[in-house]
């Protein structure tokens, strides 16, 4: 790594930093130092919260549009902005980008497959032609492989003709120990080492349920906006005693908003979670049971922040005091990518370049 004692990396579109805290717990665990040596995102909340929270880290931050520093035509000569970022940030060791999914997921009924944020994808590709990284891992929903402008296939094609092996995987993040059902479409490079090696060693054997991260949050007596649960509405609030009172999960089709009454295929929205079960994907809607299965398992109410956090494989350390929306607090951490995913690739990724894999 960089210097022998550094871990540098860049976060791109990196939102309350879920990459980012992976990368830091992977360091810690090899007794390294973490260099964030840039990070950028557009959201204003986000980026309040990731300067607060790695400020110790931190080297650089664009909180811009990456549009407007990055071009996307790779045969193009280098703008004024792009050879600043081949100078600055050439001797990354991890990039990290989970570029906006809305115009990939299928929840987009507006502009899906074809959207111009779809394009963003490609801002990553050309930042990483920039800076070289040894490694990078590129998050997404798994519908990017249907995007209507082909993304996955030309930014593979790009990545190789920049020297690097890549390789995109659909990543099940029950299997490396976050509980909840959530598969994300990435991207996994490395210039040097073989990245086959690598990614066999992502998964772990570490499985976890609701039961393993709630528990010592069921009664807690903080009454922040990180601790308490959204106010329900009293129809909401009749629905979540029908399914204690039957000792259900799933609300039937009478006790639903009308418009839900007939056939449809919205199983888990105003369901219960299970507690010794994993939980549905999180979402920044884990505040409303109109949003999906989001009713905790043992308490009449829908889950908290800090136990949408806990799901989320993000730790108790951060933090939120300066988040004062509950709607831009569920946005972040709904949007989270669980860190898990990055400190598995930093700790396989350098374990297969020290030949201990």
């Amino acid at each position: 790594m960089s210097g022998n004692s550094n871990i540098k990396i860049a976060d791109l579109f990196c939102g309350m930093g879920g990459l980012t805290i992976g990368a830091a717990a992977a360091a810690q665990e090899l007794k390294l130092k973490l260099e964030i040596n840039f990070a950028c995102d557009i959201d204003s909340e986000a980026v309040s919260f990731y300067k607060k929270n790695f400020e110790s880290n931190l080297e650089s931050f664009y909180d811009g549009d990456i549009s407007d520093i990055v071009s996307d035509s790779f045969a193009a000569e280098q703008s004024t902005n792009e050879e600043q970022i081949s100078k600055r940030h050439s001797d990354l060791d991890f990039l990290f980008a989970g570029p906006p999914c809305q115009g990939h997921s299928n929840l987009n009924n507006h502009s899906r497959r074809s959207d111009p944020r779809n394009y963003l994808y490609l801002k990553t590709i050309r930042f990483i032609q920039l800076s070289k990284p040894k490694f990078f891992l590129i998050e997404n929903v798994p519908s990017v492989i249907h995007s209507s402008e082909s993304i996955i296939d030309k930014s593979l094609a790009l990545l190789e003709s920049f020297g690097y092996q890549a390789k995109e995987i659909v990543i099940d993040f029950m299997r490396i120990g976050i509980p909840q059902s959530r598969k994300r479409h990435v991207i996994f490079g490395c210039l040097t080492g073989n990245i086959d090696k690598i990614l066999s060693n992502i998964y772990t054997d570490e499985k976890k349920v609701l039961s393993d991260v709630l528990e010592d949050l069921l009664d807690t007596s903080e009454s922040d906006l990180f601790n308490t649960a959204s106010k329900m509405t009293n129809v909401n609030l009749a629905r979540a005693e029908y399914l204690f009172s039957q000792n259900c999960y799933d609300l039937p089709n009478h006790l639903r908003p009308k418009c839900h009454q007939q056939a449809h295929s919205y199983k888990s929205m105003y369901g219960r979670m299970k507690w010794d079960e994993v939980a549905q994907t999180m979402t920044s809607g884990f505040g409303s049971m109109g949003q999906g299965r989001y009713l905790h398992p043992l308490r009449k109410r829908v889950i908290t922040p800090h136990e949408a956090a806990r799901i989320q494989g993000l730790p108790d350390w951060l933090d939120y005091s300066e988040v004062k929306s509950r709607s831009s607090l569920q946005k972040m951490i709904g949007n989270a990518v669980p860190p898990a995913l990055s400190k598995r690739f930093v700790l396989s990724a350098i374990g297969e370049q020290n030949g201990l894999i």
